[in-house]
């Protein structure tokens, strides 16, 4: 599923501003991890914090802004004296508590203000980023009409390809690499179009000789490649060319 469909899905129930903004910011998050951009990681925890926080408090006080800080947001959720809205009251308790981790540690760790014995790293990226990833995953079950069983591979799928590695230009995908083999490149196709593709389709977006990407389709959907598989008429990426292509896309980050 791509971004702007999932953007659309909670857009549905919440407002689309916060809706285009959390996606924006778990996929800023996910790219800069990649990079190993600690500092930047931690940073874009904070800005999706902020984003979740007002989604929480949205739904929770049936009162929007798109300015309010993180604790009042909270504040609001932890507070017994005031009625709430939130579908799973319960739920917006773990999610505050979440959320408010993701935001104290980058403003207290370091990300924010220069620190003589601290620096951001690995360890405190890495939960801040998995801290993101639950919080998603909720919001998108409650919000986005999302199956349980799917919200694991939803969420991973958002960051498989860094910006600009893919992009959709009129109605056609292009990768924006030279040097993905015709292999490389079908696998990346038919990892970002999620549905499949007919043998034409790719032969038409991958910028090569048709010879070549016919070929290339032929050897992954070989019983000794198996790395793509026929359903139909379409081609679909199976989990031995998903590994394959995500590590050449890592190489790319």
């Amino acid at each position: 599923m791509k971004t702007d469909d999932v953007v659309t899905s909670l857009a549905q129930a919440i407002d689309s501003v916060l809706a285009q903004q959390l996606i924006d910011e778990a996929v800023s998050i996910e790219e800069t991890f990649s990079l190993r951009k600690w500092k930047y990681t931690e940073l874009d925890g904070g800005r999706f914090a902020e984003v979740a926080a007002r989604i929480v408090y949205a739904s929770d006080s049936q009162n929007l802004s798109l300015k309010k800080g993180v604790d009042d947001c909270l504040k609001y959720v932890d507070n017994n004296q005031v009625s709430h809205s939130y579908p799973e009251p319960q739920g917006a308790i773990h999610l505050a508590k979440v959320i408010r981790a993701i935001y104290k540690l980058r403003s207290q760790r370091g990300a924010v203000h220069v620190s003589p014995t601290y620096t951001a790293n690995e360890l405190d990226s890495r939960f801040i980023l998995e801290s993101v990833r639950w919080v998603l995953a909720e919001i998108l079950r409650v919000f986005g009409s999302f199956k349980p069983d799917d919200l694991a591979e939803l969420v991973r799928s958002l960051s498989r390809f860094p910006q600009p590695l893919m992009r959709i230009y009129g109605e056609t995908a292009l990768l924006q690499s030279t040097t993905f083999t015709n292999e490389e490149e079908v696998l990346a196709h038919l990892l970002f179009a999620d549905g499949g593709l007919q043998s034409r389709d790719l032969c038409a977006v991958i910028p090569k000789a048709p010879s070549g990407v016919r070929t290339a389709i032929a050897k992954l959907a070989s019983g000794e490649v198996r790395e793509i598989v026929k359903r139909g008429d379409k081609y679909l990426i199976t989990d031995l060319g998903i590994a394959r292509v995500e590590q050449k896309i890592a190489q790319e980050r």
